[in-house]
């Protein structure tokens, strides 16, 4: 067996066993920057209130819109504007559930259980949590509201049309992202 700084990284960071998710992320054709905030979903270590607490924060673990315990699940899961996105993707993939949680995604949309190809589904995966994570920094720190859940769509859809280039199943992903855009300017009409 060889040494190297990868494995030994490896060893301490997932007790030496590559992890199935994080090969999905860091293998994913997405923006760099998008693969480091998808890397701290999933390691558990993005910023959010309830992570900030635990490293000595004097702010509050609270969400700054609905007072509930800021958390990756409540942000990307739970909040009313995720729900209505999850709602969006229920309709246009015709589900009849959606993940209510990061683990319930791990465990069920990347086991290959999803609605996508996992390379696919990383793809969008990334482009709805960067667009909510967008969204909830302008609740947070600036204060401003969405007019409209539409909002997030239009940001989402942005970024699909943006990083598009980055994938080579550009005609499944075409279909996706044209049935999106339909979908946000029907709800927003």
């Amino acid at each position: 067996m060889t040494f190297s700084t990868k494995s030994l990284y490896r060893f301490i960071s997932d007790g030496g066993v590559a992890s199935r998710v994080a090969g999905y992320v860091w293998k994913g054709k997405i923006p760099l920057k998008i693969k480091f905030f998808l890397w701290q979903i999933f390691s558990n270590k993005l910023q959010v209130a309830q992570s900030l607490i635990k490293r000595g924060s004097k702010e509050t673990a609270n969400c700054c819109l609905y007072g509930l315990a800021e958390s990756v699940d409540h942000i990307f899961f739970q909040r009313h504007i995720a729900k209505f996105i999850w709602s969006v993707i229920a309709q246009v993939f015709k589900l009849q559930n959606v993940p209510r949680s990061l683990k319930e995604f791990s465990c069920t949309w990347l086991q290959g259980k999803g609605p996508l190809p996992i390379r696919l589904l990383m793809f969008a995966f990334a482009g709805f949590v960067w667009a909510m994570w967008t969204i909830r920094d302008k609740m947070a720190i600036e204060k401003k509201i969405p007019k409209s859940p539409a909002d997030v769509l239009y940001i989402y859809v942005s970024l699909m049309q943006r990083w598009k280039i980055l994938l080579k199943e550009i005609r499944s992903l075409s279909t996706y992202v044209g049935c999106s855009h339909g979908l946000a300017q029907e709800l927003s009409a």
